[in-house]
């Protein structure tokens, strides 16, 4: 399992795994010492908190997966910036998020690949449960670049 979770951080250690019918449940601590603040880049070392982070992840072995996270909130000293308090940024996780970049790239590419309706029913058959609605979202949200604009049959 150690090998399975090593890529998205080193930081992190587990705490508790539980395995039902439904899936696997990972119970997961960031150990750090410090962190940049996302505003500034100062390196503080003063933690303010602490709050637990529910998100889902890609299948193991035919299982949901979901991830509880025990992060810190830290202090940022820098007088200059704006940010007072600021939370852990993972890689692997965007802010704000309760999937993972890996999982909602997978739901991206489904998305994509067919109809919403359809990419609902193949998602839930490899057990990464999500609605048409949220996988239209992912969509909308996607930045796709247009190489249109040096095609000579393309009038601006």
């Amino acid at each position: 399992m150690h090998e399975i979770l090593q890529p998205l951080d080193q930081h992190l250690k587990l705490l508790n795994l539980n395995q039902d019918a439904n899936g696997l449940t990972f119970v997961f601590k960031l150990e750090t010492k410090s962190a940049s603040c996302p505003n500034c880049g100062n390196l503080s070392q003063r933690p303010h908190c602490s709050y637990v982070r529910v998100v889902r992840d890609i299948p193991i072995q035919d299982k949901e997966v979901t991830m509880i996270i025990h992060l810190h909130k830290w202090f940022c000293d820098n007088v200059d910036c704006s940010t007072k308090i600021f939370t852990e940024r993972l890689t692997w996780l965007s802010p704000y998020r309760r999937k993972t970049n890996r999982m909602e790239e997978t739901l991206r590419t489904l998305a994509f690949s067919m109809s919403c309706l359809q990419a609902e029913k193949v998602c839930r058959s490899l057990h990464m449960p999500t609605s048409h609605d949220t996988l239209l979202n992912l969509i909308k949200k996607t930045d796709i670049q247009s190489d249109y604009k040096d095609s000579p049959f393309c009038s601006h």
